[in-house]
Order: C-alpha cells, then structure tokens, then sequence
C-alpha cells in the first residue's frame, strides 16, 4: 500500500493532471489571516503536534489562496480512521484531504524556491484553462529537519 498523498514515487518534472483520490482521512490545524512570513513557525510548531496522531503519509499545506500578503492555511497529515477518531476526542481536527482534478508539478531543492516552482505552476493552470482554482497545496514529501536541503521534495498543486 502506497501512503495517502505520495501521488508518485517519482517527481512531476512537467505540469501534470492527476486525480485526486478521495476518502483520505487527515488531522489538521487551521491559522486564519496569515503572512509567509509566519509559515515557519506555523510549520514548526504545528507539523510535530499533529504528528501525534500517527501519520501515514507526508504532511501537507492548503492555501485558500497565493501564499502572499494575507491568507488562510490548513496543514496536516494524513492519519487511519481509528486515529481520526482519537484526535478528535483530543480536541483535534479530523478532516479530509480534497480530493478531484489538480495540475501538480514537484519541486526540488531548498523549499525557499518554493515560490518559483508555484508560479510556473500557475502560469501553466492559467495557460490550460482549467477552470477556477479550487486552492493551492503543497505535499511536503522531504522533511528539512532530517534531510539535506538538495534532497527535498514538494510536490505543488492546483486542485479545480
């Protein structure tokens, strides 16, 4: 069984459409009215309390929007149902993974290019004429904490 949220073993080199599967069950922390400037500490002191509840996949940021100036940020991991059921009772989230058609594209390297990866990303949804973004996201498939930073991997979506 592949982990929830690996869409590939291998990296998205070019803008590919994927489908999404559904059902993919998820603890989550939400931050309103954020700024990229606060998304390392978000990150930092929400991933390893979420990781609490055993996840089974890497973790994740949704974005209700670009990542700048001022937006809405969900991050989690995806988790069993029998975990789901133990976070809530812990006064966590317990949610779902979005799932449907995305356009994703993997980024290699220090995660501080992350903002270059997304907006060739973007221009590519935008060029395709996919419709409405639905958000963006970010599967972080490398931790930087345990990886060198040419090793790490994130792959980037639009989901419509």
């Amino acid at each position: 069984m592949t982990a929830p949220l690996i869409l590939r073993e291998e990296p998205f080199t070019e803008p590919t459409v994927v489908d999404l599967p559904e059902g993919i069950v998820t603890v989550t922390e939400f931050a309103e009215a954020v700024s990229a400037a606060e998304l390392p500490a978000i990150f930092d002191a929400g991933f390893p309390a979420l990781a609490a509840f055993g996840p089974i996949g890497p973790g994740y940021a949704l974005y209700s929007g670009r990542p700048s100036g001022w937006f809405d940020l969900e991050i989690g991991f995806p988790i069993t149902a029998a975990s789901a059921a133990q976070a809530h009772a812990a006064g966590a989230i317990p949610s779902t993974f979005p799932s449907g058609p995305a356009l994703v594209l993997s980024h290699l390297g220090p995660y501080d290019g992350l903002d270059h990866t997304r907006e060739r990303l973007l221009h590519e949804f935008t060029e395709r004429e996919l419709g409405p973004p639905r958000l963006l996201a970010e599967i972080f498939l490398a931790d930087p904490s345990a990886s060198a930073p040419a090793d790490l991997r994130a792959d980037l979506l639009v989901a419509y």
